[in-house]
């Protein structure tokens, strides 16, 4: 049997009798080009950071919806609650007052014309909600 001793930068597997250098997970000689492993962790730290930030804004978003909901209800409720005598158009502006007698009235007499405890300007939307104008 001939001697084939291979020199030492060649990368031969000795039991499948073939060149594996292109299977190995490191470089076999000078010249091959350096391997290097990707640092993950700086990857998700920075994605972790993003993800983060872009989240919170989001939720920032959501509260001031959710207090800007929270109004209109509280400010539509309290305008249906009010005594009128009269059918308001939808894109108008009312004025709320405090009543004597604890319940509150709507006018369309503004609040420099007399004398009377003022609320609030409300206007009502083509959905019947009833916006603060003040």
């Amino acid at each position: 049997m001939k001697s084939s001793k291979k020199p030492d930068g060649v990368a031969w597997d000795e039991e499948n009798e073939a060149y594996i250098a292109k299977l190995l997970p490191y470089a076999t000689s000078n010249s091959s080009p350096v391997i290097s492993i990707p640092n993950v962790d700086a990857f998700k730290q920075k994605g972790v950071e993003k993800v983060s930030k872009q989240f919170q804004a989001e939720l920032e978003d959501l509260q001031n919806k959710i207090k800007q909901f929270v109004t209109l209800a509280a400010d539509t409720q309290e305008v249906y609650s009010a005594k009128f005598k009269f059918e308001p158009i939808v894109g108008e502006s009312y004025h709320l007052y405090a009543g004597k007698d604890g319940e509150n009235f709507l006018s369309l007499i503004s609040p420099d014309s007399w004398n009377k405890e003022y609320l609030g300007t409300f206007r009502l939307n083509g959905e019947y909600k009833w916006e603060r104008q003040d």
